[in-house]
């Protein structure tokens, strides 16, 4: 994940349209994540996703449920910035990982350059290849403990650019509850151990951003547009329904 030397803010997209691409995108986020794994959206609408993001000048990854090639080629031909791979336990993974989403040499990614990621075959091949290796993206998430005793080793793997420590899963793969102290000692182990190494790391936020980005995170997912809907929603019945309690004024 580029940085201006700022945190990047970003924001999963669970709804499966477009509009909320745009929205967080003139709302100020920087990059938006498709979530696949845990929503449903399909490849189509990824594609038309990925169409109102490049117009919006906004990031779009798309989280994947699994690193097969159905999982990850068509989101990548689609012209994502990158994917984010859920469940990464150790190096091995990281590296499966990496060899489902880079081209020969470095992984076993399938090539066709007619897609938008190829600029519907006005890349040359080699200019195909050479962008998928280069310039898109491949988030890992760390979200056991395994995972976070070797975070840096998983974001220091060839052909992986940052590390996500997902903490709902670790949550509930650890036993531990969010704010246990055990579990925030590990996270803040593994913060250090990225810091020291040089690791891009990136995490989920709400109100807690400013205490993050204090500890040096490179990149928040702040929320999902299915959670500002119901929030501002929310919000605004409430406020209605104080309202009408109250007495009538002349």
């Amino acid at each position: 994940m580029e940085s201006d030397g700022r945190p990047r803010l970003g924001a999963w997209v669970k709804l499966p349209v477009h509009e909320s691409v745009e929205l967080l995108a003139h709302a100020g986020y920087d990059f938006v994540v498709v979530d696949t794994e845990h929503a449903a959206v399909d490849t189509r609408t990824i594609s038309t996703m990925v169409a109102a993001a490049r117009g919006c000048d906004i990031d779009l990854y798309v989280r994947v449920p699994g690193t097969t090639p159905r999982d990850v080629q068509v989101p990548l031909d689609a012209g994502v910035d990158g994917l984010f791979v859920p469940r990464i336990d150790d190096v091995a993974d990281a590296q499966r990982s990496v060899e489902s989403v880079r081209f020969p040499p470095i992984g076993r990614r399938g090539a066709s350059n007619t897609g938008r990621a190829g600029r519907w075959g006005l890349d040359t091949l080699s200019e195909y290849v050479a962008t998928g290796n280069g310039q898109v993206r491949l988030v890992v998430q760390a979200e056991s403990v395994p995972a976070l005793h070797v975070i840096a080793d998983l974001g220091s793997t060839p052909g992986v650019d940052a590390v996500f420590i997902g903490p709902a899963d670790l949550a509930v793969s650890s036993g531990l509850l969010p704010g246990d102290p055990e579990l925030d000692r590990l996270v803040r182990a593994a913060e250090r151990s990225c810091a020291t190494r040089g690791v891009c790391l990136g995490t989920t936020a709400s109100d807690d951003a400013v205490d993050l980005i204090a500890r040096g995170y490179d990149f928040l997912v702040l929320g999902s547009d299915t959670g500002f809907l119901r929030a501002g929603g929310a919000a605004q019945i409430a406020a209605a329904k104080v309202a009408a309690r109250s007495p009538i004024r002349a």
